[in-house]
């Protein structure tokens, strides 16, 4: 099972921790910070990259390890473009530097891409909210463990004979 929550603790604390911003859930309710702020938001889906898993057995389990993808995209607030640009920046850096090595090191999670920052501004009634946006593309082993109920009899039809496991 991937420990979601585990890694999206990780994810605010240590890019809360470079960027010296609160890192918050894009549209969790609650009250909005009065400064400039980032946010988060884990797009739907965790999608196997290709092939098959491998499958391991092992007494009476079996584990089956497989590479996901998921992706999840940032949004930098501020009063002003520059002020929001620069804080989208530092975001993104944190994922080719520190970041990168956290996430590796805590949960064998690995920066597959990083989006470009693009200008996010939106309208909202007679007020501009100034923003800053880029993805992140995440790629990590997805370990299942289940128990392993093997064949203990068979029989082949034409053979004449059971075989037992």
């Amino acid at each position: 099972m991937i420990p979601y929550n585990d890694i999206r603790k990780l994810l605010v604390q240590s890019l809360s921790e470079y960027t010296g911003l609160q890192v918050i859930h894009m549209n969790g309710g609650g009250s909005i910070p009065q400064t400039a702020f980032l946010t988060y938001h884990f797009e739907p889906g965790f999608e196997r990259v290709r092939g098959f898993p491998v499958e391991i057995h092992s007494g009476d389990h079996i584990k089956q390890i497989e590479t996901v993808e998921f992706t999840v995209s940032f949004l930098s607030y501020a009063d002003d473009p520059p002020t929001s640009m620069n804080n989208a920046l530092r975001a993104r850096e944190w994922f080719k530097t520190d970041g990168h090595d956290i996430l590796k090191d805590a949960f064998w999670i690995i920066v597959h891409e990083i989006g470009r920052v693009e200008n996010r501004d939106i309208a909202v009634e007679a007020e501009w909210e100034r923003r800053h946006g880029f993805e992140v593309v995440f790629r990590m082993p997805e370990v299942s463990r289940s128990k392993l109920y093997p064949i203990e009899k068979v029989n082949i039809e034409g053979a004449g004979t059971i075989v037992s496991n």
